[in-house]
Order: C-alpha cells, then structure tokens, then sequence
C-alpha cells in the first residue's frame, strides 16, 4: 500500500507537471482531558475518529501533512500522513492515524489507504450518529472508487443527481482482539476483511433552482474472511480449546458477500446456512427544504437492518428520526438538530433456525426476528474496530465491557437527542449536546433492570484572528447513569495550528 502511494506521489507531478498547482499544508494538534469516574465523559469520545481514549484523564499529540494538486481540469491528486500518539489505548502509544493516496478524474475517485473520509449524509458534528458509518472509530485501511459528491444524471433536465461508492478494506484489530478475549475463552476473530458500498439518489437540488429536494440511499457494511476463534463462553472448570476456523475470502467470496449470498462449502455452518459474512444496512430517506431566507429545514428517517426482514421493513418501527435547521450565514444559531432513536423492536423477540426439521418448517416464517444488531455469532465484534463503534454510539461500544467479551451489550434502546451549535461572536463557535437514553439489553441477554441515563457535552471553539490557523477548543462534558456505563464529569482542552507548507 506505502508503496502504492509513493508511486502516485512520483509519476503523476512528473506526467502532469506543466500544467499542475499544488498546495503541502500542515496540522498539529495536542489534546488533554480530565475527568471524574473511571472513563471519558461520553460525548468528548465520539465524533473524533477514534482519538480520545476511553480512559479518564489522558491526553493525545498528532501531526500531519497533507498535499494537494491540481493537474488539469480533469485530474487531480490527494495525499496524506497523519501520525498521532497517546496515553495508553488500544492502538498502542503510537499509530498512523492517516496514509492515503487519492486520484481524481472529473467526478470520479480512487482512494488507497486510510483517511477520515466521512461520507454519511448526516451532520458530522450534531447528529447522534449514523447507524451505519459514522466519524466515531479509527478508519479502516481501505481501497475505494467512489462518485465523492452529487452529480447529474444526463437526460434528467437537471432533477436527478447520483453519488456512490465500493470499497474493500481490513480490519488491523486482531491482536488486540486476541489480547482481550483470550484470557476468558471468549470468541474473536484475525485478519478480517471489509467491503462497503452505498448508492444515493437525490432529486432535485435546493442550491440552484428548487425549493424541495428529496434524496434516498442505500448503505451496506459487511465483514467476511478472517479466522473465527471459537471459544467456550460458559467454561466452568480447567482449561478451554478454541474452535479455529478459516473463513475463505477469495473473489467468488467477496462476490458472495457483494450480493448477500449464502457463504461457499467452506464457509462457517452459520455462512452456509444464512448469507456469507456479517452485514448491516441502511436506507436514508431525506427531505430538504430551503426557506425564503435561503436557510435549509430537513426532516430524515435512517431504517436499519441486520437481515432480509429488516431489508423487508418488518422492523419499520426501528430507526433514526430527526428534524435539523441549519442557516446559510453565522448566527447566534446557525445551526439545530433533534433526534429519535428507537430500536427495541428488531423485528420480534424470536428466530427460528433455517436447520428444523421438517415437521417445523411452517415455523420459520414466523420467526424472523431478533435481529440483535450490531452482533453476529461470527462476527463478534461487529460493528466496531479496536472495541468502538464504527456506528451509532448509543449502542454502548464494546470497549466498556471491561471483561474480555467483545460484543454489545446494549442494541434495545429509546433516546432523544439534541445538537445544537452558534457563533457568539465571528472567532467564537459554540456547540451544545444533549442526549437521554434507556436500554434493555439485548433479546439474547436483556438487562434485569432497565438502564437510563443523560450525557451533554458543551464546546467552545476560538479561532485567533490574529494568527492564521491557531484554534483553541475548550471542552465540559457530563454523563449520569448506566445508559452512558457511569458518572462521569471532566474537561478536556484541543489546541490546533493548521499553515501552509508549500504552494505554486
């Protein structure tokens, strides 16, 4: 991959060079907390890409470069190293947060490496978060084609527009998988890898000539290949064995994955039996309206699934609403979202098994439910690398769990959530968090108690107006209750410097 990228940085300036302008800048940036309780306030953890450890009291340090240049009109290219270092987590004392290349051809993209690349259609910075990608994990490694942003469709008269993208990648968290389940046989898993891919369709476009403009999407996150490590949950006495079992993931198996198909003869029983791999999903629907003062109110609803019963909306009751204001200009308001979260449904409490026995079948119909999101008997660290959810994390992250099981805990859930943010004076951002919450567990393991909880987060955000590129964020958080793990109260201040290196 390293040299993958090296290559890109190499030949394209000398092919392109007569016509090229480029820009090298940089970012430094140096981050510490301290907090009450065992773990981070919840808030000051998420939407960071899986910077701040979990926990309290801990500090992180990144650096990084990034170039940019423009070949014609038609190609360009991207690249960058982003190093980060940390108080003890699960990426170690030092990671590469960031190493991409990315070629550009008119609206189309080829992306190598990992970047912090957040393609969801939901606010980045107010949203509680995006069931199925969001900017809360480390980024996979990955490689990506991609439609980057809306384009128009031809022969539409300027009312249909597309984006999209097909990625495969790898998860680097085996070791660290291994290191925490292994002490109490739980199960984990080596090697596996990812494949992503999403299609959405927007009609109409609100920036040139419509009031209305609807978009609808489709998101698709799947794990396959790998090795699966069994190991015996209940093991009451002496010494435990795991079940090791390798999980093919050649072409025919990521095209298995692709279409959702059952997995090949040497998949796992459980590949064979349902679809190969484990995916989740969502579809995105998404209305925006643009006021007479140009200020935009957008009203969406994202239906997760686990399963063809989810696809099949039998879970129509699961999902994530939300209502957001965002205005065109700074303001003492400029920017409003409020969510709901429900996902106690999951299609039913009861899933009969595709093996019964004849006499039962009838059954199986009946019995499509307990979608237990998040998780997979495979799989089981499911939506999350490195223990932190690569998707909304109102589903308590594994890394809380404290006792080497690697799964979630918590997927049934109620929540309202709001965001706000503003501009106290044109240097002075402000951004508020509010967030309520009940859990019952999981259909597999529900709680003996329902657990509730309040988390809130407030930011201040000064931009130095008279040194370009210093910004300053001061951070308050607090949480209460066993929805968000514990109480918790701290503080946590961000100092950033972003500059030019070079440009022509």
């Amino acid at each position: 991959m390293k040299r993958i990228i090296l290559l890109l940085l190499s030949l394209l300036p000398i092919y392109f060079g007569a016509y090229s302008q480029l820009q090298t800048t940089y970012r430094v940036e140096a981050f510490g907390s301290v907090s009450t309780g065992d773990n981070t306030p919840f808030w000051m953890l998420y939407h960071n890409w899986g910077m701040v450890p979990l926990n309290a009291n801990n500090f992180y340090i990144r650096g990084g470069v990034f170039h940019q240049q423009t070949l014609n009109k038609d190609w360009s290219f991207n690249a960058g190293l982003d190093l980060a270092g940390a108080s003890p987590n699960a990426y170690g004392s030092v990671w590469v947060q960031q190493l991409y290349g990315e070629l550009n051809w008119k609206f189309l993209r080829l992306n190598i490496g990992s970047k912090e690349d957040y393609t969801s259609l939901l606010n980045p910075y107010l949203s509680s978060g995006d069931f199925d990608l969001s900017n809360n994990a480390r980024p996979l490694p990955e490689i990506k084609v991609s439609i980057p942003n809306f384009v128009l469709v031809p022969y539409t008269k300027g009312n249909m527009y597309i984006k999209g993208d097909f990625a495969i990648g790898r998860y680097l968290d085996g070791n660290w998988q291994e290191k925490i389940a292994q002490p109490d046989f739980y199960s984990y898993e080596k090697n596996i890898l990812a494949h992503h891919k999403s299609i959405y369709f927007r009609f109409g476009n609100i920036e040139t000539k419509n009031r209305l403009q609807f978009t609808f999407g489709l998101d698709h996150q799947a794990q396959y290949g790998g090795v699966l490590y069994k190991g015996n949950y209940f093991w009451p006495f002496g010494q435990a064995e795991y079940n090791v079992i390798k999980q093919p993931q050649g072409i025919t198996d990521l095209w298995r994955v692709v279409i959702a198909k059952e997995g090949s003869s040497s998949s796992s029983a459980t590949d064979q039996s349902y679809t190969a791999g484990s995916s989740v999903g969502a579809y995105l629907f998404k209305f925006d309206y643009r006021l007479k003062n140009k200020d935009i109110l957008s009203i969406y609803k994202q239906h997760f699934f686990e399963d063809g019963s989810g696809m099949a909306f039998e879970n129509y009751r699961d999902g994530l609403y939300g209502i957001e204001y965002k205005t065109k200009n700074k303001s003492l308001l400029s920017g409003a979202i409020f969510e709901y979260v429900y996902t106690k449904n999951q299609t039913g409490p009861v899933h009969f098994n595709l093996d019964m026995d004849s006499e039962h079948k009838y059954l199986i119909s009946k019995g499509n439910g307990n979608d237990d999101y998040y998780n997979n008997i495979d799989y089981v660290q499911g939506r999350s690398y490195f223990g932190r959810t690569m998707g909304t994390p109102l589903f308590l992250s594994p890394e809380y769990n404290k006792d080497g099981r690697l799964y979630f805990t918590s997927s049934r859930i109620i929540s309202y959530h709001l965001g706000i943010e503003g501009y106290i004076i044109p240097d002075l951002q402000y951004r508020l968090l509010a967030t309520t919450g009940q859990s019952w567990g999981i259909y597999y393991l529900p709680f003996d108690h329902v657990k509730n909880g309040v988390a809130s987060e407030l930011d201040l955000m000064y931009n130095f107006p008279k040194i370009e590129g210093l910004s300053m964020k001061l951070a308050l958080a607090f949480n209460k209750g066993e929805f968000f793990s514990d109480d918790s109260f701290g503080g946590g201040i961000t100092i950033a410097k972003r500059g030019v290196l070079f440009q022509r």
